[in-house]
């Protein structure tokens, strides 16, 4: 049976109970735990080793290759099919998903404290290739948690928590954001201006941080284990190919209408987020201290915020209306960047030496992060919408391998674009960019309601 038709039954079977509010239940509770432990990884990957490596002293071709140990993240659906089908060892009394939670968030805090412990001395206890290979490992198991957390996530919210569920999710991985990005780097520049502290600073921060990921674990024991559905194959073999058969016998040729839209619909998102560092240091002159309390404080909160309307809004309008108006408003927030950039002259020519009032800057992270927010959380909600429980796991990562490419693409196309076009043209290119995906938007509305169909018929029949 496929995931919405199994997730309304269970909703039907709810149906009358007392419950607390929705943002306090405690599946919510739970998820906004995984949300933090999840983000960790993450943060260590994308922020701390790099800025870490840059103070340590590492050349720039080293610092490069750090990049490399993001793949997993890409790759992830690879190894998805066993955390769909396989058990844990001596720990199958958790169930399935609770029990790869549990072993995959053990494995990314014993390796962030590895990290800490060869950090010290600002990067002279190993060489750039072996801190390399800590931190694939490290990233391996953060894509694991990933993939079972997701899978966990889309398993035990009911079509009406969707949207609630994937807010609260997000929200958890933004305070790790926070956690990680901020205040374990202000740990370690605090730490570093002490004499007797200075050559542990950056293990007692990043150990600090690697601490807190209990949370993550905290959430995982008080989780209850969502039920296993009927129809799901044994053999991994079988396993394998049941993921993309169920997606196959459902969508048919509309599949690769799915795949186009998670690369697609978060495009003006990824484009713009891609150059808006460039533009506001390099084109503006803000400074990082400036962009760093706008954009990480302030805009921060207005990102939960984001979130928590976005999963409000998805329980009441439903998933596909949101995801109109929030592609809408992913597209309308690139125009205060294009407003920014023309009305004080930003280009690509010329380095700028005065930054304009920081309120204008205030006002765009402002209305960015809000609607980024949002579409985080209607996008988040629809690919869970559309995974079939039984294989939960692997569909899931197959669609955020694809939204990764889709990502990396994007990155890759914006600094081209910002080249030959300069500022002004590109970010106003990156509001059109929202068109391509938006107008397969119909397509998948006419599929979910076909599914919604096929699976009521079948409950009656039944």
């Amino acid at each position: 049976m496929p995931y919405l038709g199994v997730m309304q039954a269970h909703a039907n079977a709810q149906s009358g109970k007392q419950k607390r509010p929705l943002y306090l239940q405690r599946t919510m509770l739970v998820l906004l735990a995984l949300g933090y432990g999840g983000g960790i990884p993450l943060e260590m990957a994308f922020n701390i080793m790099p800025t870490w490596a840059s103070a340590a002293g590492w050349s720039v071709m080293s610092i490069g290759l750090l990049s490399l140990a993001k793949l997993p993240y890409a790759f992830k659906v690879l190894w998805a099919p066993l955390a769909d089908h396989c058990s844990i060892p001596g720990l199958r009394w958790m169930g399935r998903r609770r029990a790869w939670l549990l072993m995959s968030q053990c494995l990314c805090m014993f390796m962030i404290l590895v990290l800490a412990w060869n950090m010290d001395h600002r990067g002279s206890a190993l060489a750039p290739t072996a801190m390399l290979v800590l931190l694939g490992i490290l990233v391996f198991a953060g894509a694991t948690q990933d993939i079972v957390g997701d899978a966990f996530r889309a398993e035990v919210l009911t079509p009406r928590e969707l949207g609630a569920g994937a807010s609260v999710f997000v929200t958890g991985a933004r305070i790790a954001s926070v956690v990680g990005g901020a205040g374990a780097l202000i740990i370690a520049s605090r730490l570093a201006a002490s004499e007797s502290l200075n050559d542990w600073s950056w293990g007692i921060a990043i150990g600090l941080l690697a601490l807190s990921s209990a949370a993550g674990m905290a959430g995982t024991w008080f989780a209850k284990e969502p039920e296993r559905p009927a129809g799901i194959v044994h053999g991994f073999s079988a396993s394998v190919m049941q993921p993309f058969q169920i997606f196959a016998q459902g969508w048919g040729s509309k599949l690769a209408v799915l795949f186009a839209f998670t690369m697609l619909f978060r495009l003006p998102d990824n484009l713009g987020g891609a150059m808006n560092s460039p533009l506001l240091v390099q084109g503006l002159g803000y400074s990082t201290e400036t962009i760093g309390w706008v954009r990480q404080g302030m805009g921060f909160s207005f990102s939960i915020l984001g979130a928590m309307v976005g999963g409000w809004l998805v329980a009441r309008w439903g998933i596909i209306r949101c995801l109109w108006v929030f592609g809408a408003l992913q597209a309308a927030s690139n125009v205060g960047f294009l407003v920014l950039a023309e009305a004080f002259h930003a280009t690509v020519l010329v380095k700028a030496t005065h930054a304009p009032p920081t309120a204008a800057l205030a006002m765009v992270i402002m209305a960015e992060n809000l609607c980024g927010g949002l579409v985080s959380c209607g996008f988040v909600a629809y690919m869970m919408s559309v995974c079939d429980r039984r294989a939960t796991a692997t569909q899931y990562a197959l669609l955020t391998g694809f939204m990764a490419i889709g990502n990396s693409l994007s990155g890759w196309m914006g600094g081209w674009m910002v080249h030959h076009f300069d500022y002004s043209w590109f970010f106003l290119l990156s509001i059109v960019a929202a068109v391509p995906g938006m107008a397969l938007i119909p397509v998948l509305a006419r599929v979910h309601r076909a599914l919604r169909a096929t699976t009521a018929t079948t409950a009656t029949s039944a």
